[in-house]
């Protein structure tokens, strides 16, 4: 993957964004144009030309000054949601959305190892203080109002094997462990891993129990990415960081049984399918 200059990507994403605009400017003003599929487990972008507020639910969305905004469907969100843009005018629209259901891997694993189903006392407190580290790194998701995404999405590596897939679950010893909520992708050690859009670096972390070395990304209006198990960091805490732009190398810290990427993608805490980003068009 060449790497371009920061001058050029910056003019590359405005142009995308522009395009995104005038993909939508068919739309009448006071109108609601939403990009993507009502699904678990994906991603809508919308446009609500002159908005002044929007909401999933009654609960108030992240609006750009251009009336660009986001959401997404859990990986077990059921049911109808309702869209409402309050316009500046005063006019109020609604959209009616009923999320299709998803059919996932649920594997059922008995006579396991205690060790293996469970972590032991003594590294639970450490594992409680990393998660700590990494909600409050979430913090700063809650009020990035720049859609950085528009620069559109890409897959994180180049080739490499899909070894795990969104959403499946493991039943160990009659345990329900969590789902996996992103895709693993087998490559050898020192792979290159790029960011899959624009956004911020709200987390790099080394050497955790479960993630081991890892990064966070922030791109706007609650959508993040996050890169585990990685040999290398390369980026720092608080960088800004461009589409394509190298981030990191595949490894197998933390707890991980061979070299792979596991790139996972949430809207908030909503779980998100990263292959359902690289298959949307705006």
């Amino acid at each position: 993957m060449t790497f371009i200059t920061k001058n050029i990507r910056v003019l590359i994403c405005l142009f995308l964004s522009i395009c995104f605009f005038f993909n939508t400017l068919y739309a009448q003003e006071n109108d609601i144009v939403l990009i993507g599929n009502p699904i678990q487990g994906h991603l809508i972008i919308g446009n609500a030309i002159n908005a002044s507020s929007v909401f999933l639910n009654n609960e108030p969305l992240l609006l750009s000054e251009e009336g660009v905004f986001v959401f997404g469907f859990d990986r077990d969100d059921t049911g109808k949601f309702t869209v409402k843009v309050i316009f500046s005018d005063g006019v109020t629209k609604e959209k009616e959305l009923y999320v299709s259901n998803r059919a996932y891997d649920i594997q059922r694993i008995n006579q396991l190892e205690e060790k293996y189903v469970s972590p032991p006392p003594e590294l639970m407190e450490r594992i409680n203080r990393e998660r700590d580290t990494i909600l409050e790194a979430r913090k700063s998701i809650d009020t990035t109002q720049t859609p950085y995404y528009l620069s559109g999405f890409l897959r994180p590596v180049e080739g490499g094997r899909i070894s795990g897939v969104f959403g499946g679950q493991r039943i160990l010893n009659g345990e329900p462990k969590s789902p996996h909520n992103g895709i693993d992708i087998a490559l050898p050690t020192g792979t290159p891993v790029y960011a899959m859009t624009d956004g911020i670096v709200c987390l790099r972390a080394d050497n955790f129990h479960y993630n081991g070395n890892f990064i966070l990304l922030d791109h706007g209006q609650g959508l993040n990415s996050v890169y585990v198990h990685l040999n290398k960091i390369l980026v720092e805490d608080g960088q800004k960081v461009f589409k394509g732009q190298l981030i990191g190398e595949v490894g197998s810290t933390g707890r991980s049984t061979g070299p792979h990427l596991h790139w996972g993608v949430q809207w908030y805490k909503k779980r998100i399918d990263p292959q359902a980003l690289l298959d949307m068009n705006f």
